[in-house]
């Protein structure tokens, strides 16, 4: 792999293992913390973010190899990550002022696409130089 893309997949790929390694962190939490009365959906939501998090750092691993198969998924999450930033824009009166975590989810997601973007980037993980 060119130097010229590494470092924007690198970049993408340092903030999707953070993003990956939030969603595991939050997994735990969510699982050290069942409530009595609502354990089915602890551990759903548990495990489902556990899985998010897996999946967001090997497919971080995938951007640092080139492996073309990882751009779908990271791309897929960013999107979703965008979608959930806007929904976090204004205050919910159930939730509490969530504006700078949807800051923070939108940021990198956009750093992450961009890099994605970047003519190097895209030529190493093309999917047509004979794998």
């Amino acid at each position: 792999m060119p130097v010229s893309s590494r470092i924007p997949l690198g970049i993408a790929a340092v903030v999707v293992a953070l993003q990956g390694l939030v969603f595991i962190a939050l997994a735990v939490l969510d699982l050290a913390g069942l409530v009595p009365g609502r354990i089915a959906v602890g551990v759903g939501i548990g495990v489902l973010l556990l899985i998010l998090g897996a999946g967001l750092v090997a497919a971080a691993v995938g951007l640092v190899r080139g492996a073309h198969v990882a751009r779908g998924p990271v791309v897929v999450a960013q999107l979703i990550g965008l979608g959930l930033a806007w929904s976090l824009r204004n205050p919910d009166a159930n939730t509490g002022d969530n504006r700078a975590v949807g800051i923070a989810i939108a940021v990198s997601a956009l750093v992450v696409l961009a890099c994605l973007a970047t003519g190097p980037a895209r030529r190493a993980l093309a999917d047509d130089h004979g794998e």
